[in-house]
C-alpha cells in the first residue's frame, strides 16, 4: 500500500475503486498516522472499520491508541448531508499538510429519491469542494463499485480532473489489478498491490465508469 499512496502529498489526489476498500482505508489512514500527518476520513459509503485500523497500526508497531485517537472520523448518510459537512464543519477539521480520506464520493449520488437535476448540482458543488481541499492536503478518494442495477450518471467524468492517479482494484481468483491514469504525472511505482498490477491508459473514468 506505501507503494501506493507514496506519491500522495498535499496538493495531489489519488482515487481508488472496487474492493477491499476497507482494508485499504484502514492502510491508508495508519499510513498517514505513521507519516506524522494528521487524518481526516469522512464516510459516505458505511465502510469505515475502527477495527482494521487496530489491526493495521498492529501491523505497523503503532499504538493502536494513537492511531485511534489520530484518525478523526466523520460520517454522511445523504448527499446533502456530505456536501454540507465539507462546507460547513470540515473546515474548521482541516488543518495543513493533512491526508483527508473520503469513502464514498459517489455512492450518495445514487439515492434515486432525490431529483437528478439536484445530485448533479450537488456533486458539481463536492467537486468544488474537494479541489479546495486537495489545494492543502492530499486527498484519497475510495469508491466502492456501483450496484449492478444502478444507472450510470457519468459522475466520474466531472471527477476526473480533480485527481492525478486513477487505481482500479479487481477480484479475479485472489489477483487484484490496478490501472493508472493522469498522463502529467510520472507512472505509478512497479510493484504489486493486494496481488498484482496493470497499467492503462486514462480513458476508464473518463468515459464513465463511476
Amino acid at each position: 500500500m506505501s507503494h501506493y499512496l507514496a506519491p500522495l502529498k498535499p496538493g495531489r489526489g489519488v482515487l481508488l475503486w472496487g474492493g477491499h476498500l476497507r482494508a485499504l482505508t484502514a492502510a491508508a489512514a495508519v499510513w498517514g498516522v505513521a507519516r506524522g500527518a494528521p487524518v481526516l476520513v469522512v464516510d459516505a459509503a458505511n465502510r469505515f472499520d475502527p477495527y482494521q485500523v487496530v489491526r493495521e497500526a498492529g501491523a505497523r508497531r503503532i499504538s493502536p491508541h494513537e492511531a485511534l485517537t489520530r484518525v478523526r472520523v466523520a460520517r454522511a448518510f445523504t448527499s446533502h448531508q456530505l456536501v454540507r459537512l465539507l462546507t460547513e464543519t470540515f473546515p474548521a477539521m482541516l488543518e495543513q499538510g493533512s491526508l483527508v480520506l473520503l469513502l464514498g464520493p459517489v455512492s450518495l449520488f445514487y439515492d434515486e429519491q432525490v431529483p437528478l437535476s439536484e445530485r448533479r448540482r450537488l456533486f458539481q458543488d463536492l467537486v468544488r469542494l474537494l479541489a479546495r481541499i486537495k489545494a492543502q492536503s492530499a486527498l484519497l478518494l475510495l469508491q466502492p463499485r456501483l450496484p449492478r442495477a444502478a444507472t450510470n450518471q457519468r459522475f466520474g467524468r466531472l471527477l476526473a480532473p480533480v485527481m492525478d492517479y486513477f487505481v482500479e482494484v479487481e477480484s479475479r481468483d485472489h489477483r487484484e489489478a490496478t490501472r493508472r491514469a493522469a498522463p502529467a504525472l510520472p507512472a505509478l511505482p512497479t510493484g504489486r498491490l493486494w496481488g498484482g498490477h496493470t497499467h492503462a491508459a486514462p480513458s476508464e473514468l473518463q468515459r464513465g465508469d463511476l
